[in-house]
């Protein structure tokens, strides 16, 4: 393997074999590397990683690069902070072998003790405008007629000027369907992962705190994605995307249950049972885990949010499992006594 001309677009070729990778797609597999092996990537984000690997010979090529250079950062259980990844992704940029892999081990060795480090202060969270609490879901007009429904747990500001209207998402994931305005102003949609651009469309959103990325989904229209330290992408109705501050990575297929809960159901197909718990916890208060031994069952189905505790009692009855309740606000699922 060699540093150089994986992270290098304009390097001499040390054989036939090894043949340069653009900069760009490097630094998407690396934030793909980070994200995924930090203990906290959501299912959509895994999704989208597959979806991003199969798009491009390219892609593929530099995420099989990443992992021949033996850094394993499956040790990283929080979340690593943007500057340590930007440090790597500047010293890659210069084809530095020495340099490159320090950072790299280090990224490995700082992932064990890095506390995660949360962009949006609380207050601001906590005084946003427009909230909602675990399991609540709202619709709301805004003064130029956009329509946002606020999924659980979220929060949002809106400021609406003479020149620009913005909706800032601190937290949690929304659908917005534009309105067009009277005197030409363009919306805005900001996540502290960068900002969207949409073009007569209706779209939904989800931040995600840690590691910190912002998940796209359009259903109609267009939208123009563009990362704080990134280039603008471009993401059609009918596609999906995920960005990060320093890319926007490759538009795929949209996935049909992306939305789903919108009609208060979550829709999912052989999706693993941790990555189903994760996903049920973020609609019921307290805390839901998965115990190791069953987290690989797979599950699908169609499930109504707004009663938890009955998808909960589901599981049980369909799969080898038992759900176990320490108090109301700690429940584990585990294998069943008879597995």
């Amino acid at each position: 393997m060699h540093i150089r001309t994986l992270f290098s677009p304009h390097v001499e070729r040390d054989d036939d074999t090894d043949s340069a990778i653009d900069s760009t797609i490097v630094k998407q597999a690396i934030v793909w590397l980070v994200t995924l092996q930090s203990g906290s990537a959501s299912p959509s984000e895994r999704q989208a990683c597959a979806a991003w690997r199969a798009s491009d010979s390219r892609h593929e090529q530099a995420w099989q690069r990443l992992h021949a250079l033996g850094q394993d950062l499956r040790s990283s259980g929080d979340y690593l902070a943007p500057p340590v990844l930007r440090s790597v992704l500047r010293n890659s940029e210069h084809g530095n072998r020495r340099i490159v892999l320090k950072s790299l081990f280090g990224l490995v060795l700082l992932g064990a003790s890095a506390a995660v480090v949360r962009k949006q202060p609380v207050w601001q969270t906590a005084m946003a405008e427009h909230q909602t609490a675990t399991g609540e879901q709202r619709n709301i007009v805004l003064a130029d007629g956009t329509h946002i429904m606020l999924n659980t747990a979220t929060a949002i500001d809106v400021y609406f000027n003479d020149e620009l209207r913005q909706v800032v998402l601190r937290r949690g994931e929304i659908m917005v369907e534009t309105a067009k305005d009277q005197t030409g102003r363009p919306f805005e949609l900001v996540t502290s992962n960068g900002h969207i651009r949409p073009i007569g469309t209706r779209f939904t959103v989800r931040y995600n705190e840690s590691p910190s990325s912002t998940a796209v989904a359009v259903l109609e229209g267009a939208v123009n994605v563009t990362p704080a330290d990134g280039i603008s992408q471009r993401v059609n109705a009918g596609e999906q995307t995920h960005f990060t501050d320093l890319a926007a990575f490759t538009p795929f297929a949209l996935d049909n249950s992306s939305a789903a809960w919108t009609d208060g159901v979550l829709v999912v197909e052989r999706m693993r049972l941790a990555d189903f718990a994760a996903e049920l916890d973020r609609y019921r208060p307290g805390v839901l885990r998965c115990d190791p031994a069953v987290a690989d069952l797979l599950v699908s189905g169609s499930y109504p949010l707004r009663d938890p505790d009955a998808v909960l009692t589901l599981l049980e009855e369909t799969l080898p499992l038992q759900v176990r309740s320490m108090t109301r606000y700690w429940t584990t699922i585990v294998a069943s006594p008879q597995t």
